[in-house]
């Protein structure tokens, strides 16, 4: 049917192919349409399968939903993921995709079938159908569902048809025999439906590809699995008469003969041999031929085995007189079978590499048993709550995996639910191809591994700024299973649960498998609410795909919230419908700007790793060049043509126009981030040059934009809208205003006798800038990873509330090139700083290092390019390397 090469076994293929769809267009007239007749498979046929049986497999009115559309690829795709038919995208290949597509609804109508599938197919269906059927089931029930297995299952049940046919016909030999075994009542074969949940084995085909590619990560359609079970085939008591005429597998009708020695047959002719021979001249005088060579063969081959015996017998001769000398173990050879030359040495917490120890005490054969039972579980952020690890390991391995979504509050929750999930099981299947060449056997049995996820109440999948992202990870080990179960009140925290389980399951590099310990509780919480970092896109353009990779690592550390300044001065490279003249004017280039879809790819990504997206475009002034399109601008000088003799100071008025089209930009953001309870309206000072009267310029601005957010906001102004703090709040009126809204502190000395803070919501990013320390146009220093990490003094301050905090990074000196090296790891301890400051130690201990290295090593593994913290040396000698460090 889909090979186009004329051999002997594609003609049994194409026979049981042929088979195999007659049935299906049977099982398709007698179950599914019964009042009318069709001749093919078609994908209306799929849609009409379901209409059919949808009440009969779907145990809720959620799964349900999910059916209620004509497009039934990508339910198909998430039932079955490693099912790739998005390969078959070709037109000439649809009717193999409607194959597979029907031969696999009819798998899950049997295996979810709470009755009215399995009533049907016995009523309607013939014993030597059901047969083949259950067969079928029960062949793919024990395979990954992939299209070749698939295939082989359908193979193997009409093989094993045949071969019940042709016992049947042996073990009866006369006809009296056969037609009383007919009249006997046979039992029948009935289908019963599962409770059990699907193994979700992850390989290579099971995964998307690279991250980075489409932006998209995995397909929205929610759903609980089961799986079919072989021993859930019961038999019944009622009988039909059985015809298995139309599939046995009849070589004879084929165009090869039974038995073919021939090594092709024509397509066109029902010939065997070389092309263009017959079956005359193929059938009886190539028999004659073999006759006559058989005995010439036998005399050949036993003259050959009798030489062959003779040689060795004469040629071993001499070894016999040789005296036996004692086989000598050399003392290193036989501590190789005891001790390995590698081992690591837990000394003090750390764990050091040691070579052929002279004893294996305190010794571990990988690192990453080393580390969970000598350092403990190496996780970043450090959890504030209570914790309890043990000190054993279990096996673990993605084949051996079940989960289940206990507690969904929402199609919206289970959708992000599914994705992120699909995402730790990606980052479980990278572990797993890690070749860690000279593996030793595996010793320990592999436990199945057992993952229950329960969100309680928070229908809304988005970070909100009212969003609990606590959680709780549960490991417990019971024989041969690990249970583990991740719960919390909200999509975000059960996701955080899922990271932290991500870095509790380690590769153990002597084995080659995942290990994890057998019993563990993890309890936490952040301590501050907005987690951020700030990326400006307006003095550098950052490729959409260099965000992306940002928002990965963001994700590894939980840091919720990205602040995207999209805008500058010196450009805006964002695509606006309502304002397309922004970007035609001020974008560097028209490779260079980003699209509607560009924006909704980040936020999806973003979504999916509780990461919300925050958009500011740098208003009132300066604005720059992009807004020189407006008339209701201003320029604090201009030269003698009345033009502005200097673009960058360009600032709007003050006018009900200009408001007019921030409120048209406001609405488009909040439409394009889905972010409605937080919003970022600039009202900065940040500019290239010297601008003068900036702060004078600007007056009525906040009261203006807060009532033209509300109106962009169908009525509703967001809870915590958030500016610069500037000099602008300190006049009484402004700060009046913005009583009790968000400020960001970029640039503030610490001065005790000062209040001017207490009526704010704050959000702090002094001691985080990732930019480098400019003076005079010239870069003179960065802050370490250390400074960041110890900087605790804004927790002094007197403000109304501490929101949070943000690291920021100003791109003068920083595009795609450069970008993962400014980030990271700074802003990994950042974010430990705000996660775990309750219970963070003040300054970067010993310990702060050696979970900093092993989280880099985490998220280079991701793709996230880190700069290191030391030397390679230290990571495996971190005890040495840290002894002056208290």
């Amino acid at each position: 049917m889909y090979s186009d090469d004329p051999s002997c076994s594609d003609c049994k293929l194409e026979i049981i192919e042929r088979n195999w769809t007659q049935l299906l267009l049977d099982w398709l007239n007698r179950c599914v349409y019964r009042s009318k007749a069709v001749t093919q498979l078609s994908f209306r046929s799929l849609v009409d399968i379901i209409d059919k049986y949808k009440n009969d497999i779907c145990a809720d009115d959620f799964n349900k939903a999910l059916l209620c559309t004509d497009d039934l690829e990508p339910y198909i795709a998430y039932k079955y993921p490693i099912l790739r038919l998005r390969d078959l995208y070709e037109e000439a290949e649809l009717p193999k995709k409607i194959y597979i597509m029907t031969s696999i609804l009819l798998f899950h109508c049997c295996t979810n079938s709470q009755g009215q599938v399995e009533s049907d197919i016995c009523k309607e269906m013939r014993d030597d159908e059901q047969e083949i059927i259950l067969k079928f089931c029960e062949e793919l029930s024990d395979m990954e569902v992939t299209v070749n297995n698939i295939n082989t299952a359908i193979k193997e049940a009409f093989e094993m048809r045949n071969r019940n046919e042709t016992e049947s016909r042996i073990e009866t030999p006369n006809s009296s025999m056969q037609v009383m075994i007919s009249s006997e009542k046979k039992p029948k074969l009935t289908f019963k439906s599962s409770i059990t949940v699907l193994p979700s084995v992850v390989t290579e085909t099971s995964m998307s590809r690279s991250s980075l590619e489409g932006f998209s990560d995995i397909a929205c359609y929610p759903v609980t699995y089961g799986k079919f079970n072989a021993n859930q085939i019961v038999m019944s008591s009622d009988s039909k008469d059985t015809d298995v005429s139309n599939y046995n597998l009849d070589i004879q009708k084929s165009k090869c003969q039974e038995d073919c020695s021939c090594t092709k047959c024509l397509t066109s002719t029902t010939c065997c041999g070389d092309p263009g021979r017959s079956m005359v001249e193929c059938d009886q005088p190539m028999k004659k031929i073999i006759s006559q060579w058989n005995w010439k063969i036998c005399i050949i081959v036993s003259s050959a085995f009798l030489l062959l015996t003779l040689v060795i017998i004469l040629s071993t001769i001499p070894l016999w007189k040789m005296s036996k000398k004692p086989k000598v173990v050399r003392l290193t050879e036989q501590r190789r079978t005891v001790i390995p030359d590698w081992m690591w040495h837990c000394d003090n917490g750390f764990c050091n590499k040691v070579f052929r120890p002279a004893t294996n005490i305190s010794m571990y054969t990988s690192m990453s048993r080393c580390k969970l039972l000598c350092s403990g579980p190496q996780l970043w952020p450090q959890p504030i709550g209570y914790t309890y690890f043990s000190k054993t390991i279990v096996t673990l391995a993605t084949s051996k995996l079940e989960y289940k979504f206990q507690s969904i509050p929402s199609d919206s929750v289970n959708q992000y639910l599914a994705e992120a999930f699909k995402l730790f099981l990606k980052d479980l299947a990278r572990l797993e191809k890690i070749d860690t060449k000279s593996r030793e056997p595996l010793k320990e049995p592999v436990k199945k591994m057992i993952i229950q996820l329960d969100i309680e109440s928070d229908s809304d999948p988005r970070l909100r700024t009212n969003t609990d992202e606590a959680y709780m990870v549960k490991v417990d080990t019971e024989k041969h299973q690990v249970f583990i179960k991740i719960s919390a009140v909200s999509f975000c925290g059960v996701r955080h649960g899922l990271e932290t389980l991500s870095q509790l399951i380690l590769l153990d590099q002597s084995t080659g498998t995942l290990i994890t310990l057998s019993h563990a509780v993890i309890k936490d919480a952040p301590s501050y609410k907005y987690r951020g970092v700030m990326i400006d896109t307006g003095r550098n353009y950052i490729p959409v795909i260099d965000l992306m990779r940002t928002l990965d690592g963001m994700a590894t550390c939980k840091l919720n919230t990205f602040h995207w300044r999209i805008s500058d001065v010196t450009s805006f490279p964002l695509k606006l419908s309502k304002t397309p003249e922004l970007f035609e004017h001020g974008g560097y280039d028209r490779s260079m700007v980003y699209t509607r879809e560009d924006v909704k790819a980040v936020v999806k990504r973003a979504g999916i790793r509780g990461i919300r997206v925050l958009i500011e475009v740098a208003l009132p002034g300066p604005v720059g060049r992009p807004w020189s399109w407006l008339s209701d601008t201003s320029c604090p000088t201009k030269t003698e043509n009345f033009t502005c003799n200097n673009p960058l100071c360009l600032r709007l008025l003050m006018t009900e126009s200009v408001f007019d089209v921030l409120q048209n930009i406001y609405a488009e953001i909040i439409e394009l981030t889905k972010v409605d309870d937080i919003f970022h309206l600039s009202d900065g000072i940040f500019s290239l040059m010297r601008c003068n009267n900036l702060i004078e310029d600007r007056d009525g601005y906040l009261d203006k934009a807060l009532f033209r957010l509300r109106m962009a906001n169908k009525g509703f102004l967001p809870k915590l809208p958030i500016i610069w703090y500037s000099p602008h709040l300190s006049r009484d009126f402004e700060a009046k205003v913005w009583e009790k809204l968000g400020v960001q502190l970029l640039d503030w000395t610490q001065n005790p006798s000062e209040f001017y803070l207490s009526q704010f919501k704050v959000i702090h990013s002094t001691k985080w800038d990732l930019s480098c320390e400019m003076k005079k146009q010239r870069c003179t220093r960065y802050r370490t990873w250390q400074e960041m990490y110890s900087w605790k003094s804004w927790r002094n301050i007197e403000v109304f509330t501490i929101e949070g905090g943000e690291a920021v990074l100003w791109t003068d000196l920083v595009d795609t090139g450069n970008i993962d090296e400014h980030l990271w790891p700074r802003a990994a301890a950042v974010a430990e700083r705000l996660w775990s400051d309750m219970v963070a130690n003040s300054s970067a201990t010993k310990f702060v290092y050696l979970r900093l290295d092993t989280h880099r090593w985490r998220m280079l593994l991701r793709g996230v390019k880190v700069k290191p913290i030391w030397p390679t040396w230290c990571s495996f000698n971190p005890g040495i390397c840290l002894e002056r460090i208290p």
